[in-house]
């Protein structure tokens, strides 16, 4: 991960654009053989978007908002400049282990997030991410599938992290934390359900995730299901 010593002693006010990040991983050198094996990878999304600015010409940041958060009605989502004021926006929030309180993320969060994270979104804005994927709006439906696909039985596949639940069938997505930020994403591919959890706290996210999982494996009442609209 690119979150060495070396990012950990740098400023983070030097964090703005994807260029900025590369001094941290040109030494890098491969882990494997790409296809021989798997791993999670910061820096595989870092370089990610290295290839997207590459490739179209366009500044990674104008790429994404034009191709993913507008086509997606996503209107409350974006890698933010932390040095500016951004309206509602949420500040992190982390306990003071033996100490009592807390303390806030603003210093330990680089000056704009980058593909690897740190970027903002919303409740309604990542449901409206996942009916996106779902309908084809961002990706083609073989696209989808090859994002879906455990291509190396790590129960990952492009992206996104696979698993299968008792009764739902498939579900794809992602969990995603820091200090004072926690996430998660279920998309239920076979159920048409999608949840969505975020927390300005740490590590809040993932046991509401996995409570409400449980509830609608087990039909709870509480659960209100609304089927997702048929684009096909």
């Amino acid at each position: 991960s690119y979150f060495n010593q070396t990012f950990l002693e740098t400023s983070r006010a030097r964090f703005r654009e994807v260029e900025d990040f590369k001094p941290l991983v040109h030494e890098e050198e491969l882990a494997f053989e790409p296809g021989s094996d798997w791993a999670y990878s910061n820096t595989g999304m870092l370089l990610l978007g290295v290839v997207i600015e590459s490739a179209t010409g366009e500044n990674y940041f104008d790429y994404i908002r034009a191709n993913i958060y507008e086509p997606a009605g996503m209107e409350d989502s974006d890698s933010y400049d932390m040095d500016r004021p951004v309206e509602n926006l949420a500040i992190g929030y982390e306990p003071l282990e033996g100490e009592g309180g807390y303390r806030n993320n603003l210093f330990l969060h680089v000056i704009r997030g980058g593909p690897a994270g740190g970027g903002f979104s919303t409740v309604e804005d990542l449901h409206r991410f996942a009916l996106a994927l779902r309908s084809g709006v961002l990706v083609s439906e073989e696209s989808a599938r090859l994002l879906w696909t455990d291509h190396a039985g790590a129960g990952y596949g492009y992206g996104f992290a696979l698993r299968r639940t008792e009764g739902l069938g498939r579900v794809v997505g992602h969990s995603g934390g820091f200090p004072g930020i926690s996430s998660n994403l279920d998309i239920f591919l076979d159920a048409d359900l999608v949840v969505v959890v975020m927390s300005n706290y740490s590590g809040a996210a993932s046991g509401i995730a996995n409570r409400i999982r449980d509830l609608i494996a087990e039909g709870d009442g509480g659960v209100e299901r609304r089927r997702l609209p048929d684009h096909s």
